[in-house]
């Protein structure tokens, strides 16, 4: 029996890669969004702790301005941090659609390649029969002489 042998194996192949790449690059994304999200809210918290220590007392009057302008500081800083997991979430959307559609482009050469590995074991079991039914006919006229 004859080997089957796809035309397309390394279109699939490459297809896989590109595939890996995307959902690594994605996990990439997503890593730094997780540490972006953990320094959004590092800064929210020392944010809250310097307006405690404001509205407590706790700081002197010729602290207080110093501290002011290092709260609007780190604001800025969590606004730029927000932008920044905007464009990372923005990112990660474009990456999942890109995966999306190499999944389907996968699907569609694997669903390729079933058919035409079912139409190949067709056509070899079709030559076998063939070719046992002329070895039958063969031995059954050997018989008959």
């Amino acid at each position: 029996m004859a080997k089957f042998n796809f035309k397309f194996d390394n279109i699939i192949r490459i297809k896989e890669v590109l595939e890996k790449k995307i959902m690594k690059e994605l996990a990439l994304i997503d890593r730094e969004i997780e540490s972006s999200n953990a320094k959004k809210k590092l800064l929210i918290d020392k944010k809250k702790e310097l307006f405690e220590a404001i509205t407590s007392g706790q700081i002197k009057v010729y602290e207080f301005k110093s501290a002011r302008m290092h709260i609007r500081h780190i604001e800025r800083n969590i606004h730029n941090i927000e932008k920044k997991i905007k464009e990372l979430e923005h990112r990660r959307e474009q990456k999942n659609l890109e995966l999306i559609q190499k999944k389907k482009e996968l699907k569609i050469f694997e669903t390729l390649k079933e058919n035409k590995q079912e139409e190949f074991f067709f056509e070899n079991n079709r030559e076998e029969l063939k070719q046992m039914n002329e070895i039958g006919i063969s031995n059954f006229i050997r018989k008959e002489k």
